[in-house]
């Protein structure tokens, strides 16, 4: 009834935003609002149909995302344009702080760590999952159809659900992966029966059939079991030692308790007060947010003391240094970055390689260069982790992870070997961090060209976190030709910015995709033609201006650093989360922000700050109440 009549008062009251203002505690935030806003978003003035003065809601949730939309806005400094009149610092942060006490109410002193639903295994996780319990590598890609994505990842747990066909598939995979696993030839038996053959006494058998089977089930559920569940695995397999390893075993890999992380609360919790994960729960959030996979041996025991918060930086510090973290690199980067698709992308070679009749393209871009272009990103990324470095070196990087045919491919001399490895750039090289990456300008090219609005939209969806809006429908295509002349690509840019529809979005991104125009559609740089020199320049929406490439990287990583941390600090807490961020979440992402701006700050830092978040530790109260009833049996 509580929420029914707070419901009913933010609808009522915060349809008129500024009247609501005049009551805020600080009455110098309204004639802000009025001084940088309403010429454009208020007193009948509705750009971009935004008004602030009289907005219309339709549910609390839609009062709650226009007004967390106005606070990123704020935040990246995107309003007001940078050919208005523009608050201070002081002023901007001083709205901020208006729109998270009043339209929003967040409570500083019960920060909302979030809903929370209940996750599948999504397609990786279940093949490390199975590989580090079994020993099988199994073949997920051909076994499970492609899962869901939501929010750029497919670690959301509102997308990945349990269909029938999903069903059928895992009892197969568990039957399949068991009698693989315990196979009397195979070496991997060892790993699952450490102790050899069963004892001939028939107590001593049981037993010792009962501790595999608890030790198996343990690992492979995350959490203890309890007696009933155990004696239930143990009843089967009539008695048979092999066959009841192998039933007791399928169970355990088909039970929902194993497909899906459920999470269970201490019962010690205060009622309407935020619920803190237990232990085993908390070590299953590190272990999959970080190696996407269950936690290993020192993880569980660590949980059972009840010692896994207390030595948590000293376990963030083992799991970072582990090989497993790698695929961390490749799931969440791969995603992030898009690197997953840089093997599947359409690009014809040939044509923009410009191969005569007779000339084989795949020796100049052989298929294997994307594999290199992947891994050249996802190093960078575990390298800048691993040593503590700050996030914007993946902007400023003066050295790249290179195979002896992918530095060749980026005209690069003296590096040998199939092997990846550091190699330090040229101080004139044209590369530089992420955007001189053959993956990034694959991934935002087109097949036959280069395309400065997919460069510019994916900098401002996953560099600066200032994506543009969805295009309209119907919109005109690049058209290569204008009375009789061929264009080049800024002037085909300029004559589209023409259509009105189109202005203000390619505003924003035309910018930073001509930006990067002397690479050519599969990250070759291509050098000017003397009478036809690129032009590089350009001025960000903020207001910054630039004239090469460089110039712009140098921004990105100062003066739009910023951006560049909430960007990366939301898509990481997205993806350790499993659910999409919210206007709750504000104050998560400050503090994720500032565990990078303040001295000694770094894509580590960031990391441990996702780990002590409250999202990341704690439910919400009504989430734990349901939480602590005993699960089914």
């Amino acid at each position: 009834m509580r929420w029914r009549i707070l419901s009913f008062s933010l609808i009522f009251n915060l349809g008129e935003a500024c009247a609501l203002a005049l009551a805020a505690p600080n009455p110098g935030l309204p004639p802000l609002l009025q001084e940088f806003c309403f010429d454009c978003h208020g007193e009948g003035s509705k750009k971009g149909g935004v008004t602030l003065d009289h907005p219309a809601f339709t549910s609390p949730e839609d009062q709650r995302k226009f007004w967390f939309d106005v606070w990123r806005n704020l935040d990246a400094e995107l309003m007001p344009p940078s050919d208005k009149p523009r608050p201070t610092p002081a002023q901007r942060a001083a709205l901020q702080a208006w729109i998270e006490a009043n339209p929003l109410q967040l409570d500083p002193a019960q920060p909302d760590p979030g809903r929370v639903t209940i996750r599948r295994l999504n397609r990786e996780e279940y093949r490390y999952t199975i590989r580090d319990l079994t020993g099988v590598n199994y073949p997920v890609e051909d076994r499970f159809p492609p899962d869901d994505t939501g929010y750029g990842f497919d670690t959301i747990g509102d997308v990945l659900n349990l269909s029938p066909i999903h069903l059928e598939k895992y009892l197969a995979a568990a039957q399949e992966i068991v009698a693989s696993a315990l196979a009397p030839a195979n070496s991997l038996r060892v790993h699952l029966v450490p102790e050899g053959p069963p004892p001939l006494d028939l107590k001593d058998r049981a037993a010792y059939t009962r501790s595999i089977i608890g030790s198996f089930a343990e690992k492979a559920l995350r959490r203890p079991v309890d007696e009933r569940t155990l004696n239930r695995l143990c009843a089967l397999g009539g008695g048979d030692f092999d066959q009841g390893l192998r039933d007791a075993f399928a169970a355990v890999l088909a039970s929902p308790r194993f497909l899906f992380r459920a999470e269970v609360q201490t019962a010690e919790d205060k009622t309407g007060e935020n619920a803190q994960v237990d232990e085993f729960a908390l070590a299953s959030r590190l272990s999959y947010f970080l190696w996407s996979s269950m936690p290993d041996n020192e993880l569980r025991s660590l949980a059972e003391k009840g010692q896994l918060r207390s030595q948590l930086g000293a376990q963030l510090k083992r799991m970072l240094a582990d090989p497993k973290t790698e695929r961390f690199s490749r799931n969440f980067v791969g995603q992030w970055l898009q690197t997953r698709d840089t093997e599947a992308v359409p690009i014809q070679a040939k044509v923009i390689l410009g191969v005569k009749k007779g000339e084989d393209p795949d020796k100049i871009f052989p298929f294997k260069m994307r594999n290199a272009m992947r891994l050249e990103t996802e190093m960078l990324f575990l390298h800048v982790l691993r040593q503590g470095l700050p996030a914007e070196e993946l902007l400023t990087a003066r050295y790249s992870f290179l195979t002896s045919g992918l530095a060749k491919f980026y005209g690069l001399s003296g590096v040998t070997g199939s092997e990846a490895k550091r190699v330090p750039l040229p101080a004139d090289s044209h590369r530089q961090g992420i955007l001189g990456h053959g993956s990034f300008l694959l991934l935002t090219s087109n097949p036959t060209r280069t395309s400065p609005v997919k460069r510019g939209l994916f900098l401002l969806e996953n560099v600066l976190g200032t994506p543009a809006p969805p295009p309209p429908p119907n919109i005109p295509p690049l058209e290569g030709v204008a009375h009789g002349k061929t264009l080049g690509m800024r002037e085909m840019m300029v004559l589209h910015r023409r259509e009105a529809l189109c202005a203000s979005c390619h505003a924003r991104m035309d910018p930073l995709g001509l930006a990067l125009e002397s690479f050519n559609a599969i990250g070759q740089y291509m050098d000017p033609v003397a009478d036809k020199p690129v032009d590089l320049s350009g001025q960000l929406i903020t207001g910054e201006k630039f004239q090469t490439l460089p110039e712009l990287v140098t921004i990105l990583a100062t003066s739009r650093r910023h951006d560049f941390y909430r960007c990366l600090s939301e898509k990481m807490l997205t993806f350790a989360l499993g659910r999409g961020l919210e206007a709750s979440d504000i104050p998560h992402i400050k503090r994720l922000v500032e565990s990078q701006e303040t001295p000694g700050g770094s894509l580590t830092a960031l990391v441990k700050a996702v780990t002590e978040s409250v999202p990341f530790q704690f439910t919400r109260p009504l989430q734990s109440a349901i939480a602590t009833v005993p699960a089914p049996r």
